[in-house]
């Protein structure tokens, strides 16, 4: 073999090297869309929970007493423990395997839901509430239900309100399967009923490729032989963009007060703000409680018997952090709101949202009472069509 034909086989590997080093493999549907329902897996992903037991469920569908938001776009997974020593999976068949000795990093949302009520095999007649946290587990495999390696883990996740979470993993072997699981808070002493929230996945991608925003969720390493955990970054808040359809002209807002389900579309002008009392968030969070869900409900319903109606939904924040924070924070209690409203079937174009931060207070920030109504949650007319 001569000197040239060495030079070319060496650039051929060098060049399949680099091609590893910084591939990028797609998930079909990361964000886990579907039409909400229980028992039914999003399109693209596969159900490898146990023979016998229901499959996971296309979240918020309206029962389980489930009412969280979709951190991105409309729906998301839900996965569930049980106490009989069963739990849910999915997995998907990738585009193209993980390789064997290459670093991949991967992120994802989750959350728990405060209530998750169904009956259970053990009491048929009865609702239990899966109310408790789980942690992730991540596998590869070769077969739709195979976990031949555990990649990553997560700790306990028993917060409400999404949270990013980021992996790195190098496989010991090449896989064609990517598996997420639920699993009980480990070690487990006793099996429990408990739930997981999952949604806005990313791609797997390699080590190398260098992070496009500054601002991503903060890496934690995994090591599958220590099974050391993953931990939110707990101050990381997603940047979420302005709403599209803003008002195209400019019109006179008037504060009409608290909303009641029982306006009438004759009665309201354009720039009409209504506020939607009792509509709190908790601290540092966007979740929507279910004290929340009821009040939503109302305009839910007003929103389907005034066809003609659009909104916008204004997100404000009490005066202590910084506005940047205040921006961010605000924009995602409103995008909360309008996802709730399009999941319950309320037309996503007569819906906008905003986050306002800081700047319009109605009370003095200086009280915990002012902070409190400060924080909170307003809809505008913005489109009125009459028949």
């Amino acid at each position: 073999m001569n000197r040239s034909t060495l030079v070319a086989l060496a650039l051929v590997a060098f060049c399949g090297m680099l091609g590893a080093q910084t591939e990028i493999i797609y998930l079909e549907n990361p964000s886990f869309e579907d039409e909400p329902r229980p028992g039914w897996q999003p399109r693209g992903w596969i159900d490898c929970g146990f023979a016998g037991e229901s499959p996971p469920d296309v979240q918020p569908f309206g029962g389980f007493g489930v009412t969280q938001a979709a951190h991105d776009d409309n729906t998301y997974l839900g996965l569930v423990v049980r106490d009989n020593k069963t739990w849910e999976a999915v997995s998907q068949r990738l585009a193209r395997p993980i390789r064997e000795g290459q670093c991949y990093r991967f992120s994802i949302y989750l959350a728990r839901s405060a209530q998750y009520v169904s009956p259970t095999k053990r009491k048929p007649n009865e609702l239990t509430n899966f109310n408790k946290g789980a942690i992730l587990r991540i596998y590869g495999g070769n077969s739709p239900r195979e976990k031949a390696e555990l990649l990553a883990s997560s700790d306990m996740v028993s917060h409400t309100d999404w949270r990013p979470y980021k992996f790195e993993f190098t496989p010991k072997k090449s896989y064609r399967y990517f598996v997420l699981e639920a699993y009980y808070k480990t070690p487990t002493m006793f099996y429990y009923n408990g739930n997981l929230l999952l949604d806005n996945a990313s791609e797997i991608y390699s080590c190398e490729i260098p992070e496009e925003k500054p601002d991503n969720p903060i890496l934690a390493q995994v090591d599958p032989e220590k099974k050391t955990n993953v931990k939110p970054s707990p101050k990381e808040e997603p940047v979420l963009p302005e709403a599209k359809e803003e008002p195209k002209e400019e019109v006179k807002e008037v504060d009409r007060g608290d909303f009641k389900g029982d306006l009438k579309a004759e009665d309201l002008a354009l720039g009409d703000k209504f506020r939607l009392d009792n509509l709190y968030f908790q601290a540092d969070s966007s979740s929507i409680t279910p004290a929340a869900a009821l009040e939503l409900n109302e305009l839910v319903a007003f929103m389907k018997k005034n066809k003609g109606v659009s909104i916008e939904v204004g997100g404000h924040t009490n005066g202590l952090p910084t506005h940047d924070y205040c921006d961010k924070l605000s924009r995602a209690r409103a995008k909360s709101i309008s996802a709730y409203l399009t999941a319950k079937g309320v037309d996503r174009r007569r819906i906008s949202y905003r986050g306002y931060g800081k700047r319009k207070p109605i009370a003095d920030n200086e009280t915990r009472e002012g902070r409190k109504c400060n924080q909170r949650v307003e809809i505008k007319i913005t489109k009125l069509e009459r028949n």
